[in-house]
């Protein structure tokens, strides 16, 4: 039962913040504009892996909409020719909808990759 739980009382010298060490606060001081810029680095890293995450799973929707909208257009089909005709137009709709999206995603990419190293570029923001 949660109110028979026993802690372990703190020993006193866990308990006692230890004095930072003077070479600690250089060594932070000296870090802290690396940390920023990684800082920066990451939310711009992440804020384009997002966006790109969100255009291929708006690509992937449509595509696989299309690909059940197939079935049911070629089950309509009176003939193999009727049929044929069918799956010619998806394969040619889905080869420019590839072709968009390739070309659209190494677009997103470069400019993931382009905003990383502009991240890394700029100066980092003051922490003080």
């Amino acid at each position: 039962m949660p109110d028979e739980a026993k802690t372990i009382p703190k020993s006193s010298s866990t308990a006692e913040a230890q004095p930072a060490k003077p070479w600690l606060k250089e060594w932070e001081a000296n870090f802290a504009p690396l940390y920023a810029m990684n800082r920066h680095a990451f939310e711009s890293w992440v804020r384009s892996v997002t966006g790109l995450s969100s255009e291929l799973e708006q690509f992937l929707d449509a595509r696989l909409r299309e690909d059940a909208t197939l079935w049911e257009k070629l089950a309509a089909c009176k003939n193999p020719a009727e049929a044929f005709v069918c799956q010619s137009k998806f394969a040619a709709q889905a080869l420019a909808d590839y072709t968009e999206a390739a070309q659209k995603f190494s677009r997103l990419m470069k400019e993931l990759a382009s905003g990383y190293g502009t991240g890394l570029r700029h100066d980092p923001p003051d922490t003080d």
